[in-house]
């Protein structure tokens, strides 16, 4: 392999200056770069002698100042102080911080580019007044002429709103920046702009002998600096290319900087006469592969390492497009790469503890306090049980807690109900379920002390470091500025804070796989490079950088924009095909996840430019791109085992009429429900669903009549059974909320409410049409009824119905079924009930001719009265003609033993189908009926 630039840095370096480069300092834009540096230098020398100065230029500057650079966070606090002031508004911090943030980015950048913030910042009746001096060239008339116009185009309250801020932001800038120097505190840019302005002004003097080296896009701060030390006799190293930076490459946007610098009156003295031109000369091999996926990319990365050699792993390095593919990436590397160094920031929104932090906050949101009760939310309450912190910290316990949650669908939660029978004390339980509202910070301080000293992994704890200090250091600020933060603009100034920082990884830069981001790799040089994820989407990346000051004026007064952006990153990429062996560069195909799947513009340039120019880019596909598959029919045939279960209906098991009315609708559903005995999964519910519904509306009606049975009841003494409703609601709806044992604590909230409201009306519209029938005598309510049907082949199948009332008026029997839906009483023949493929088939009058056939099979019945099924159901209630009774078509049946022989022919038809014959549980035709089946799922439907 070629030497790497900071080897020939070194080489050069070492060779023109020889033990005399101790008294050197080299400056880099990077830190990283320096330890690179003095590995290769460390190579050249056979015996010991002072290593020159290493250092980032940033580092340089600060040397050279009184000025201490405080965190971000600080910054804001500062401006917002300042900002109060001017504003003729007053807004909280946490809605400040977000573009207080940004307008410190901006103000940072006024100052590295040495812009003029007076006219820069000037209002619009000012600039009208600025236009006519001569300060500004042409072109940047015209930009700013066009921004204004535009800006008196837009609607008058968005010209207002921003005026209202625009027209403050100079006396912000100049005394924000006050407010730092007389602290003896500066942000970057102020820092780089008052030492550029010594340096101009001759109160600074550049000694000593420097060598800057492998810098592309400058700030006018860093030009400055730069050329005033080569006045100085300072040298620059260049790291680039003839194939993007020669003056006849105009249109490479790679080289803009270079072609600019080229014709600088200092720096253009420091350009080689003749650039390298390694990229056409020595070409790399290089792949472009598609991947549909980014877990994809991950684990194609790591065959491809499987298969190549390394002997020296620090000469390969992954680089990353997305740094949310660092984790499946290093997941993905062979078991043979012991060392890896990873040098990137990783947001600190992806770690697995800020999500915890985020759900304990949100649990301290939702927590309620009344009668000296601490409750909180279900919702809030499972996610923090699921977390993986919290899952792997409590272990086996955490399950029976999610399953008695669930499966008694509680909705508010206490602490005590989260322990285990006998159990005292949780401390883990005890920290995060506790009020925290007199202390957030400690709150969540306390969690991340427990979760580190249970000694999870290192990477783990480099995000819970992080975190600790980003919520010290906010407790610090927020007690200094006298802030109260009530929970909802905690949370918000927490989310905002957090979704800015970035964690370092520190290792061993010098050792292993080198896994970096983009920005990383400057000034570094490997011999196989593997670039993940270089799509559109993330390199360069959409416009979305943030700022106050519009594009047009950014422009015009020589701030950075996204066409700067757009050369640094095709600078970056054009350079790592330098001195490079192979490349493997992938992007990301798919576009299912709200990103575009587009591959890189450079990607696109790289096979038009230089692929036509060399043979050595090939690309690939792994795009193997998944149609939705056609759901796969599901079969169950009868096996022994099948049969076996079947034949316990004939011994120890019983058939329902749903169960009948399910295998109508699908013979599949029947399988698993009553076959192979799939439940459903238990889900915590706040709102009730239909059955929910049904049940209560079943139970309030069995225990209301429950006291009466026997009795011959009149008008009067069904009007008496109302007082019992709404206690008898709350009874049933606390049972099913979990709180079984303290129904009277219950308290109805939100839709329940209505539904609570819905089922009472339904309540005394049954007993006003009961009043307006009676007298009438209740036999049983939820009466229990059997009978065996003998098959074809002999055997009997047990039959089991639940008839929700039976009542007898004068010669009759009633079967009555209450239906909290809009079930029909119509039906239009006996046969009708069978077919699974009739359009009118009525599952409701199925279901309760079912419970009228067990009753007339029942020895209590006598035969000498007619029985009446009879439906109340809930769309036919409140009709001033509501009648209970079945209908044949039109025709009112008053009496269900004329229709039994039918009825028991039909029946049987079914029974013999499910076991004696051989039909197999097949899927249903009817699609509509898959709709809220809980097993479409299992059927891809």
């Amino acid at each position: 392999m070629q030497n790497t630039f900071l080897e020939e840095l070194a080489q050069s370096l070492f060779t023109q200056l020889g033990k005399d480069i101790s008294n050197y300092t080299v400056i880099f834009p990077n830190r990283r770069a320096g330890l690179f540096f003095n590995r290769a230098l460390r190579k050249l020398i056979d015996q010991p002698i002072w290593a020159p100065e290493a250092m980032a230029i940033e580092d340089y500057v600060r040397q050279k100042s009184d000025f201490a650079v405080p965190d971000q966070l600080s910054l804001v606090f500062s401006l917002h102080e300042v900002f109060q002031k001017h504003a003729p508004f007053k807004e909280d911090f946490e809605q400040f911080y977000f573009w207080g943030d940004m307008l410190v980015k901006d103000f940072s950048d006024v100052d590295h580019y040495m812009a003029d913030a007076r006219p820069l910042f000037a209002n619009l009746l000012e600039w009208k007044k600025l236009a006519d001096t001569d300060f500004l060239t042409d072109e940047q008339l015209q930009l700013i002429e066009k921004f204004w116009k535009s800006f008196e185009a837009k609607p008058k309250d968005a010209q207002e709103k921003f005026n209202r801020n625009w027209n403050i932001l100079y006396p912000v800038y100049e005394d924000f920046r006050a407010k730092l120097k007389a602290e003896n505190q500066a942000y970057n840019g102020m820092l780089y702009r008052d030492y550029a302005d010594k340096l101009k002004s001759g109160q600074a003097q550049i000694s000593g002998h420097l060598i800057f080296a492998g810098f592309n896009a400058l700030t006018k701060t860093e030009e400055i600096i730069i050329s005033e030390a080569v006045k100085e006799g300072a040298e620059v190293y260049w790291d680039m290319d003839a194939y993007y930076a020669s003056p006849e490459n105009a249109l490479q946007e790679a080289g803009n900087f270079f072609r600019e610098y080229a014709h600088h009156s200092v720096l253009g003295k420091t350009f080689p006469n003749e650039l390298p031109n390694r990229i056409l000369e020595e070409t790399p091999d290089i792949k472009v592969t598609e991947v549909k996926g980014n877990i994809a990319q991950a684990k194609f990365l790591g065959q491809l390492l499987s298969e190549q050699n390394i002997e020296q792993p620090e000469k390969t390095a992954i680089i990353l497009g997305d740094e949310s593919l660092l984790f499946p990436v290093l997941y993905a590397l062979p078991e043979e790469i012991q060392k890896v160094n990873v040098t990137m920031g990783y947001p600190l929104r992806f770690a697995s503890i800020y999500q915890l932090m985020n759900v304990c906050l949100y649990l301290q949101k939702n927590k309620r306090e009344e009668s000296d009760k601490l409750t909180f939310n279900h919702r809030d309450v499972l996610k923090t049980l699921k977390h993986p912190f919290v899952a792997n910290l409590l272990g086996e316990k955490v399950k029976s807690s999610i399953q008695y949650i669930e499966s008694n669908n509680i909705i508010r939660l206490e602490l005590k109900d989260l322990y285990d029978e006998g159990e005292v004390q949780n401390p883990l339980l005890d920290i995060i379920f506790k009020d925290g509202t007199e202390n957030y910070f400690l709150y969540l301080k306390t969690i991340l002390q427990y979760v580190h000293n249970e000694q999870i992994e290192s990477t783990e704890q480099e995000f819970i470091a992080e975190i600790f200090k980003q919520i010290n250091q906010l407790e610090q600020i927020v007690s200094e500025f006298k802030l109260e933060l009530e929970i909802n603009a905690f949370i918000r100034l927490f989310n905002r804070i957090v979704q800015s920082i970035r964690v370092p990884f520190s290792g061993e830069p010098l050792e292993g796989i080198q896994i970096m981001g983009v920005l990383e790799s400057r000034n570094l040089d490997f011999e196989h490079i593997y670039f993940l994820s270089i799509s559109e989407d993330n390199f360069p990346g959409g416009a979305n950088s943030q700022s106050f000051i519009p594009y047009n004026i950014r422009k015009a007064y020589g701030l950075p924009t996204l066409e700067q952006r757009d050369s640094i990153y095709a600078y970056l990429f054009n350079r790592l095909m330098q001195r490079s062996q192979q490349i493997h560069l992938m992007y990301n195909s798919d576009n299912s996840g709200g990103k575009g799947g587009e591959p890189s513009r450079y990607l696109l340039q790289l096979q038009y430019e230089l692929g036509i120019r060399s043979q050595k880019v090939q690309l690939q596909s792994l795009n193997q791109d998944p149609q939705a598959a056609s759901a796969v029919p599901i079969t169950i045939q009868k096996n022994e085992g099948i049969r076996d279960i079947l034949k316990s209906y004939s011994s120890n098991r019983f058939l329902s009429a749903s169960a009948l009315k399910i295998y109508l609708d699908c013979r599949l559903k029947f399988y698993f429900r009553y076959i192979a005995g799939l439940k459903e999964r238990d889900e915590v519910s706040e709102d009730l669903d239909a059955a929910d519904f049904g049940n209560i509306l079943h139970h309030v009606m069995e225990k209301l009549y429950g006291e009466v049975v026997s009795q011959r009841l009149d008008a009067n003494k069904i009007f008496l059974l109302k007082k019992n409703i709404d206690n008898l609601i709350q009874e049933e709806f606390a049972e099913l909320y979990g709180k079984k044992k303290n129904s009277e604590d219950f308290e109805f909230e939100g839709r329940n409410i209505i539904i609570r409201d819905v089922v009472k009306r339904m309540v005394i519209q049954i007993l006003n049409y009961d009043a307006q029938i009676a007298p009438f005598t209740v036999k049983r309510v939820e009466g229990e009824f059997e009978y065996e049907v003998p098959l074809d082949n002999g055997t009997k199948i047990r039959l089991q119905g639940s008839i929700d009332r039976l009542d007898e008026k004068e010669n009759t029997i009633r079967v009555i079924d209450y239906k909290s839906g809009g079930d029909e009483v119509k039906f239009p023949n006996v046969e009708s009930l069978f077919d699974r493929n009739h359009d009118k088939r009525n599952g409701a009058a199925m279901q309760t001719l079912f419970y009228s056939y067990l009753f007339i099979k029942n020895e209590e019945y006598d035969g000498l009265k007619n029985v009446i099924p009879g439906l109340y159901n809930g769309k036919g209630l409140f009709k001033p003609d509501f009648s209970e009774k079945l209908k044949i078509d039109k025709k009112e049946l008053n009496n269900a033993e004329v229709l039994m022989e039918d009825f028991e022919k039909g029946l049987k038809v079914i029974l013999n189908e499910i076991f004696v014959s051989d039909q197999a549980f097949e899927q249903t035709e009817s699609l509509e009926k898959c709709t809220y089946c809980p097993y479409r799922t299992i059927c891809n439907r």
